[in-house]
């Protein structure tokens, strides 16, 4: 025990060391000895180790937090500007819905002031996706997350482009409301809406002049629309819309459905408004001669001309409207008219002098409607009546056909008309009918003016709602030559012109084949006949490209009777100009009654017109048979130009009336095919020969690269 401390010198806590130094305090009875520590020294020692110990997993834990919170605060960078970007597009996706929504039930109520109002705001709503999306950062460049985020703002910018074009159409319609408004109270009546139960024979004449004033008007701004809309398709196209995500595809295919629709109307409706509002008698009224062609019994430039019309049209509004047969304008001048008919209609129809009922011979319906005018102008003044008519439109069965499809059946007399039964009817009437009903010969025709009032009256009593439905119907009538117009008015056949709506001869691009076929004294065959045309080319040597056509027609008629017969047509082939003919199959001198049951080879006609070169040959088909007719012919530098340049192009319009011909192409080259619109089946591609088929209900077009 002598040498234990006690506790004066051996105090409870350990001293720690000098704030000042580096050593322990020695006290003054300490050990001489160094190497060997004193009691203070080891115990200083030991609690110092022990302080080491406990202190650093503190240290530890302390940095740990520090580090978490620091992470949270940059995710809390990082995400929380992102989150609310997002936050705020999805607000405004809900602010464009709600908008559109109200938008679709102000289109209804027709209420175009506030139709606008919530266009506008759906417009700003999708353009704030746009700009809020912007603030996601870095997450746009991610590989997925990045390809949905760019795509939202994609769509919204379409969206925001075709709701900007819907906007300049609001304008439109809510002046042509105010236009109605105007016309309305110049007359004193109650304001007339423009909603879609409005019909055009509830508008006065003044309503109707207001309204096409204001269409012309706004003529600039329905282009700028439709120029915004082609801006959103093509936007539309670049969107990945493969790469979306399912529910978000869902989301947007409303606006993948809504664009082409939307860019096919406008493409309708802007060549449509201008050329229909000078069409309709605005501003200054237009007379018309309206010729009925029936394709049943097929002429060049459409039908053989039954029937006319006498039409005027006052800033929309018809009057003067009056039917005519053909024969009633003829025969009274048949004793002096002395007008030279073409050679085929002399020798294959038997006539002596060229009326009015056969003017149309030329397939460019610009020849033939100035001719038809000519003669209709003359042969009247003939009569002794002064007429003003400057324009002539032809109409084509099937677009009467389209017309009773879409307003439904006409009574006449007892008789239903609908789009199946009307021609069938309408021939029986004015060739046998009009006989047990007592009706005289220069009256037979009366019942096409009766169809035609009954048609007018009920396309005029078409809601607003269906006039869409209308414009479509008239802009594939266009396209397909059943309506067509010429006018001697300058600044108006330019307008249709540029439309592809007067039936002109189409130009010579490369090579070029129209079949052009004239019934002469087949009575209503064309209606039974099935036809299909076949052309090949042999091009593999550019420089001596051959050409085959044929004509395969098959009669279907089983019997003669007062409106089928045999086949007899003289048919023209126009071909580029400077072909050389080879030879001809199946040409006749006169149908096998005219020569004994037996074939006898008739010759080639080889002719210049329209710019082209034309063969023509007469050919027959009795009841029941099928018949071929050929032409073999070189084609001329011009085609092995074209061909030079690894380009071919085969233009192929339709004949007016010709509404149920098939054609097939083949087209032998030299080397294998590149390209080629429209495009073979998948199964023939990678070979040097293109092969095609098509109807020609419209003007066909074929083009290879190789």
């Amino acid at each position: 025990m002598k040498d234990s401390p006690n506790f004066l010198t051996c105090p409870a806590v350990p001293e720690l060391p000098s704030p000042k130094g580096e050593d322990f305090i020695k006290p003054k009875n300490e050990s001489q000895h160094p190497a060997a520590p004193s009691n203070v020294e080891r115990v200083t020692s030991h609690e110092s180790q022990v302080t080491k110990d406990v202190g650093r997993p503190g240290r530890k834990k302390g940095f740990l937090k520090i580090l978490i919170l620091l992470v949270v605060i940059g995710l809390g960078v990082l995400l929380i500007p992102p989150a609310i970007a997002v936050g705020r597009a999805a607000w405004a996706g809900w602010e464009a819905r709600q908008a559109l929504a109200s938008l679709q039930t102000r289109l209804q109520l027709g209420d175009f002031d506030s139709a606008a109002n919530e266009t506008a705001r759906a417009k700003q709503a999708l353009e704030d996706i746009n700009h809020n999306l912007q603030g996601v950062g870095f997450f746009r460049d991610l590989p997925f997350i990045g390809t949905q985020v760019r795509t939202m703002q994609d769509v919204s910018v379409v969206g925001a482009h075709s709701l900007d074009s819907l906007l300049d159409l609001l304008n439109v319609a809510k002046a042509m409301s105010e236009a109605l408004a105007s016309g309305s109270q110049a007359v004193g009546q109650t304001n007339v809406s423009l909603d879609s139960t409005k019909r055009w024979q509830d508008l006065t004449k003044d309503d109707k002049r207001n309204l096409l004033r204001t269409l012309q008007s706004s003529l600039p701004d329905i282009r700028l629309a439709r120029d915004k809309i082609d801006l959103a398709l093509a936007l539309w196209s670049a969107i990945p819309q493969d790469r979306l995500l399912p529910p978000l595809a869902k989301v947007l295919q409303p606006m993948a459905d809504f664009l082409p629709i939307m860019r096919q109307a406008m493409d309708q409706s802007v060549p449509l408004l201008e050329a229909l509002i000078p069409l309709a008698g605005y501003p200054d009224p237009k007379q018309y001669l309206l010729i009925l062609q029936n394709s049943d019994e097929i002429r060049p430039a459409g039908g053989f001309i039954g029937s006319v019309a006498k039409v005027t049209l006052d800033g929309g509004d018809i009057s003067d409207y009056q039917f005519f047969d053909v024969y009633n304008i003829d025969n009274p001048v048949s004793a002096v008219w002395k007008e030279v008919p073409p050679e085929p209609l002399v020798k294959n129809l038997g006539v002596k002098a060229w009326f009015m009922r056969d003017a149309n011979w030329s397939p460019d319906f610009v020849q033939s409607a100035e001719r038809v005018l000519d003669f209709y102008l003359r042969e009247s003044a003939l009569q002794g009546k002064t007429e003003k008519t400057d324009s002539v439109i032809a109409l084509e069965p099937g677009f009467f056909r389209e017309l009773l499809r879409l307003v439904g059946p006409i009574q006449i007399n007892g008789k239903s008309y609908d789009d199946q039964s009307f021609m069938d009817l309408l021939e029986y009437e004015v060739e046998i009918g009009f006989q047990q009903q007592g009706v005289k010969l220069e009256d037979r025709k009366a019942v096409l003016g009766e169809l035609g009032a009954e048609i007018l009256s009920k396309v005029q009593a078409m809601p607003k709602s269906d006039w869409p439905k209308l414009l479509n119907l008239v802009t594939n009538a266009f396209t397909e030559k059943q309506i067509m117009v010429y006018s001697r008015d300058a600044a108006l056949q330019s307008l249709v012109d540029r439309r592809g709506w007067s039936g002109r001869a189409k130009p010579t691009v490369c090579d070029f084949t129209w079949v052009v076929d004239a019934n002469l004294a087949a009575l209503k065959t064309d209606g039974k006949m099935v036809k299909s045309v076949s052309y090949v080319l042999d091009a593999h040597d550019v420089q001596k490209p051959v050409a085959n056509l044929t004509l395969t027609y098959n009669n279907t008629v089983t019997k003669i009777d007062w409106r089928y017969t045999r086949y007899r047509s003289y048919t023209r082939v126009y071909v580029p100009e400077g072909s050389q003919w080879i030879s001809t199959k199946g040409a006749m001198a006169g149908d096998l009654n005219q020569t004994g049951g037996k074939f006898v080879p008739g010759k080639t006609d080889i002719m210049k017109e329209l710019g082209k070169t034309v063969f023509g040959a007469f050919w027959a088909i009795e009841p029941g048979k099928t018949g071929e007719l050929s032409f073999s012919y070189a084609l001329p530098p011009s085609v092995s130009d074209c061909l030079a340049q690894n380009n071919y192009q085969l233009d192929w319009p339709k004949q007016p009336g010709a509404d149920n011909t098939e054609i097939n192409v083949k087209v032998i080259l030299p080397r294998t095919i590149v390209s080629a619109d429209p495009s073979e089946p998948e199964s023939k591609w990678g070979d040097a020969t293109y092969e095609a088929q098509a109807d020609l209900r419209e003007d066909r077009n074929f083009k290879v690269k190789y």
